[in-house]
């Protein structure tokens, strides 16, 4: 295997274990609650324990990072990740199982963060616009098929779904053989503090870091929160009938970013934006109106194809704002964005529709979108590729 081919089995393991923490034990929530003589709702610190983490280690991650190298906090984050993971699977009480959700949640969160920066650290132009697409595919596709996963391991056991996060471990190896990038430190803790604080004082920075905030709140709010509710009281949907229209959601998102490279050399980045707008525009204003319950599958499309465009071409964008020895800060802030997000979204989308209704609270996040429109025809961005970026773009 060669070096490239390394690097991207290495990224694109370290995706799908930010997907498997949280999205592979969702189906098992029930079966915990009643092996630990808990209530339902109270399952849900399971996912809380291990998200907590992220608030306090995702800076300081950051800013490790930058000065002493991707591996000196991937590696050990993966370990911690697999360790934590593992040791779930002999808890005795919800406390114990708690404690360890912390432990592997404190690996996962510089993982989140440092597979964006990496990619921005091994490719340029046009190539880091293909890998971050093809990465997003892998994200879409992992958030699709670890529910599916995590539920058929705990059909066998509900100790099995946390065997998963061993999975870490391959990578970790993988990790240890790849040359990452170690940031030459020419400069003072307190002069790399104000050069990085520089980086997030331009216009260009701000708009693609709020676009990152309100794109998760409008994942968390209207669909993840909003859509189970419009489906379950308008169509008497299933909880599995709901999960599969969901995972639609996904399914487009990855095909749209794997061809995001190639929309990349063709449309300006503002076309682009633009356009995932407009899918997101399309989505809210019609699931309302759907007459049907797998008429919904539609709509979801339109948000999936929409989600495809923006979220890796928003990365793209933000990781060229900084340098080399600033950038794992930058992303490191865009991570805490999109938590902080996930905690917004379905309060503020959640409260709609106990106020309104689910259709109400759908169709407010089309405002959403129109905000987004509005801050990138604003905001300061490249035309098109040129013919040399063009040239970059190498089947790999």
């Amino acid at each position: 295997m060669n070096k490239e081919k390394r690097t991207l089995f290495m990224i694109f393991g370290i995706t799908l274990l930010v997907t498997m923490g949280i999205s592979s034990l969702i189906p098992v929530l029930p079966t915990l609650a009643k092996t630990f003589s808990t209530q339902e709702e109270g399952s849900w610190r399971i996912i809380a324990a291990f998200a907590l983490p992220g608030f306090f280690c995702i800076p300081l991650v950051g800013v490790w990072a930058d000065r002493y190298g991707r591996k000196a906090v991937l590696i050990p984050a993966l370990l911690t990740f697999a360790i934590g993971g593992v040791c779930c699977m002999f808890a005795r009480t919800f406390t114990e199982l708690l404690i360890c959700r912390i432990i592997q949640g404190a690996g996962s969160a510089p993982l989140g963060l440092l597979y964006a920066t990496i990619i921005a650290d091994c490719w340029q132009g046009a190539q880091r616009a293909r890998i971050m697409g093809y990465n997003a595919m892998v994200l879409g596709l992992g958030t699709a098929l670890s529910p599916a996963v995590g539920g058929a391991l705990a059909m066998l056991h509900w100790r099995l779904p946390f065997i998963l996060p061993l999975l870490a471990l391959p990578v970790a190896w993988l990790a240890a053989g790849v040359p990452l990038m170690t940031p030459v430190r020419t400069t003072t803790l307190r002069d790399y503090l104000v050069s990085t604080g520089k980086c997030f004082q331009k216009r260009e920075t701000l708009t693609l870091l709020t676009l990152t905030l309100l794109t998760f709140v409008m994942l968390s709010g209207p669909l993840v929160t909003c859509f189970p509710l419009l489906a379950e009281k308008r169509f008497t949907a299933s909880s599995l009938e709901t999960g599969l229209i969901i995972a639609a959601a996904s399914l487009a998102s990855g095909l749209a970013a794997s061809q995001l490279s190639r929309l990349y050399v063709r449309f300006s980045p503002r076309i682009l934006f633009l356009s995932s707008f407009v899918l997101y525009l399309a989505a809210f204003c019609t699931m309302p109106l759907c007459p049907g319950l797998w008429w919904l599958v539609l709509p979801v499309l339109f948000f999936g194809f929409g989600q495809g465009l923006n979220i890796p071409l928003a990365a793209t964008l933000l990781a060229s704002q900084a340098q080399t020895e600033q950038r794992a800060a930058l992303m490191a802030a865009n991570a805490m964005l999109l938590r902080l997000a996930q905690n917004i979204g379905p309060a503020l989308f959640g409260t709609l529709a106990l106020w309104k209704s689910a259709s109400w609270a759908i169709a407010a996040g089309s405002l959403v979108a129109c905000l987004m429109a509005l801050l990138v025809i604003r905001m300061p961005l490249p035309p098109a590729c040129t013919d040399r970026e063009k040239g970059l773009e190498t089947t790999l």
